[in-house]
């Protein structure tokens, strides 16, 4: 239908207020506060390649580790955040470091594998013994051993609330199989092996309830740029899109877009920390280069998802840094550690905050008891 002489008017002074009208601005996204990192209370001991999990009464469980003098511990505490004291708890069964720590499905915390003994190696010597704490008795008891001898082992709890143990090594060689630990049972299942032995690699379970497991190092010492994935409901592992580079001793995240974050961690076996950091989508099984941190890290507990959704990375310096995801850049926050520590192990508490115990320094075997918190505001 042809236009009238009266609609074409309309329709050009329209046109005519639209193009000049003035530019509407796009409000800048506001720029989130960095936080501070301040000094905590000691624990009661010094300790390094310990585990730190939260319990069911928000308290939380520090276990094992190597303290200042580089004896293997079998000492645990708890850290109560109301009163923000540490006291010491009941023994492990067993001395270990380089353990995995997993909260079970009757909220008991499983330990399990790590080294005993003065290490007389890179990973000292290997358990495959585990057992778990019960915070209302206070007590350990001894679980079923596992297939393996583990340390520095990868642990992810599944949907089913089965925890899930990949890798590691028994003191000669990085381990491709993985096993489930069963609470109705106590006793310990092989899964399907990995594609990759792997051993200071990183496992993390994805919100469609697969697990993501990155890097590490195999056999031969190399470090690795693969990764795999396992599927709990075939009970196998397939390969995955390569990183692109290779790390081990990294830190990883599930972010909250369901993404995750890889970050820092060595290229080269015992040494060269790496700043580099990149993130996993699952949807098209590819990484994506971010920028990277200011600093160079290895050796670094799981990263802290933030309240606001950025992820904070602590450890191998004494700064510390947070991603923001969607401009894909850190920034270092305010204060600092003491120096650099490696191994310290770290949880993100009820009101947001994040507390780091322990670590090394850059003397071997050198622990320290104490602690810091970061807080946002």
């Amino acid at each position: 239908m042809p236009m009238t002489s009266s609609r074409a008017a309309v329709y050009l002074l329209a046109l005519f207020l639209a193009l000049s009208a003035p530019a509407q601005k796009l409000s800048p996204r506001p720029i989130l506060p960095l936080g501070h990192l301040t000094a905590g209370h000691d624990m009661t001991t010094p300790r390094g390649g310990h585990t730190a999990t939260i319990l069911p009464d928000f308290k939380v469980l520090i276990a094992g580790g190597i303290d200042a003098n580089g004896k293997v511990l079998a000492s645990t505490e708890i850290y109560d955040p109301t009163k923000d004291t540490f006291t010491a708890a009941a023994k492990m069964t067993i001395a270990r470091q380089g353990h995995i720590a997993a909260v079970l499905s009757d909220s008991k915390i499983l330990v399990a594998g790590g080294a005993e003994g003065e290490p007389k190696s890179t990973y000292g010597t290997a358990l495959f013994s585990s057992e778990d704490y019960d915070f209302e008795t206070g007590a350990f008891t001894r679980r079923g051993n596992m297939h393996a001898r583990r340390v520095r082992a990868a642990v992810s709890t599944l949907r089913d609330g089965s925890p899930l143990v990949t890798g590691g090594t028994d003191g000669t060689q990085s381990l491709d199989s993985a096993e489930t630990y069963s609470v109705l049972n106590g006793k310990w299942a092989l899964v399907g092996k990995m594609t990759s032995p792997r051993v200071s690699h990183s496992s993390t379970l994805l919100q469609d309830g697969r697990v993501l497991i990155v890097g590490g190092i195999g056999n031969d010492r190399a470090v690795l740029a693969t990764t795999e994935i396992y599927d709990p409901k075939t009970k196998q592992f397939s390969p995955a899109g390569a990183m692109h580079h290779a790390r081990y001793a990294h830190s990883a995240a599930l972010l909250t877009n369901g993404k995750v974050l890889i970050a820092g961690g060595s290229d080269y076996f015992k040494n060269g920390a790496v700043a580099t950091a990149e993130i996993y989508d699952p949807a098209t099984n590819l990484f994506t280069e971010i920028g990277a941190m200011a600093e160079a890290r290895w050796q670094l507990p799981t990263a802290s998802i933030l309240l606001d959704g950025r992820a904070f990375v602590v450890g191998g310096a004494a700064s510390a840094e947070v991603l923001d995801p969607i401009a894909g850049t850190f920034r270092t926050v305010d204060g600092s550690l003491d120096t650099a520590r490696f191994e310290c192990a770290t949880v993100q508490l009820m009101d947001g905050s994040v507390r780091i115990f322990g670590g090394f320094d850059h003397e071997v075997y050198k622990t320290t008891a104490k602690t810091w918190i970061y807080r946002v505001k």
